[in-house]
């Protein structure tokens, strides 16, 4: 009775462990063969990894205290509004425990981002965008989170990518200076 009792629990356990992670709930359950997606997943050896290859102390810390980063996206418009509506009826059914911190709702960029807490070590981030040019983003990242450190990582970024999309841009500044 003992030997059946632990058994059960071990396998409780390991239905809650795996029932955790948004993306691969969301891959199993709402991705269609016909309608495929491109996934990205960054686990713990490769964050390692980037944050020896630093020299940026705040994106060596985010980089080290973070366990995975996995990502989600399709360009195909019918796709993208598809799967941005199963993502959000996956969070609201399966991970309700989450909170909503941020919801943007504008005319062509929607956005959902929700969180939870375990303990002051392990957080859980979803990220569900539509962007203005129908593209559909999911990104669930995991482990020790700052938020003010990712804000700031996120608006370098974001100027890296207007950096790149505009290089004359980044020169004429040069020559101005």
């Amino acid at each position: 009775m003992k030997g059946t009792t632990l058994i059960f629990l071990f396998l409780l356990s390991a239905v809650s462990l795996s029932g955790a992670d948004f993306i691969t709930e969301f891959l199993n359950t709402c991705v269609e063969e016909k309608r495929p997606v491109s996934n990205v997943n960054i686990g713990k050896p490769m964050l390692e990894k980037m944050a020896s290859n630093t020299n940026d102390e705040e994106l060596k810390k985010i980089f080290q205290n973070l366990n995975s980063i996995r990502i989600v996206t399709t360009e195909d418009k019918k796709d993208a509004h598809h799967y941005f509506k199963k993502a959000n009826e996956l969070a609201a059914q399966e991970f309700s425990d989450y909170q909503e911190v941020v919801s943007v709702n504008e005319r062509n960029t929607k956005i959902n981002v929700l969180t939870k807490s375990k303990d002051d070590k392990n957080q859980d981030i979803i990220f569900i965008g539509l962007d203005e040019d129908n593209k559909l983003t999911i990104i669930n990242i995991t482990g020790k989170i700052d938020f003010h450190a990712i804000s700031k990582l996120s608006d370098s970024l974001s100027k890296e990518a207007k950096t790149d999309e505009n290089p004359d841009e980044e020169e004429k500044s040069k020559i101005n200076k």
